[in-house]
């Protein structure tokens, strides 16, 4: 007894931290896997005409055809109760419902600077010529 008592005083650290990491472990897994408790974070799809949306060029300089978008962070058990297991297509996750519980839609605002809110000027003058 007195053995597993120097052995155990002597390997403290080791031993706590390993009791912590476990803890974490498993509650870890129990809030995000069982629960399904946390919050999601995707690009929704977005009117350029009627919001002022974030623009995804995808690496062409000219902008040639401009993906809009808007970003939504949503409460993840309201994204799936209202869309099911594919949320790829659903229309009810590009906005915030009245029912949902932590939702925010975030259009673009020129306070954002690592974000691109418009096509490239060259572009943007090219559109109105041929609209």
């Amino acid at each position: 007894m007195q053995f597993l008592f120097l052995k155990i005083r002597k390997n403290f650290f080791f031993y706590l931290i390993t009791i912590l990491i476990l803890v974490i472990g498993i509650i870890s897994y129990n809030h995000f896997f069982i629960k399904q408790d946390y919050i999601v974070w995707y690009h929704a799809s977005c009117d350029p005409s009627a919001h002022k949306c974030f623009v995804d060029c995808g690496g062409d300089s000219a902008c040639a055809k401009p993906d809009y978008y808007s970003e939504i962070q949503k409460y993840e058990p309201d994204l799936y109760k209202e869309c099911g297991k594919d949320i790829t297509n659903c229309e009810a996750s590009n906005q915030c419902l009245q029912g949902d519980r932590e939702c925010s839609v975030t259009y673009c605002d020129k306070n954002i600077t690592e974000k691109v809110c418009d096509i490239p000027a060259q572009q943007n003058n090219t559109n109105n010529i041929n609209s």
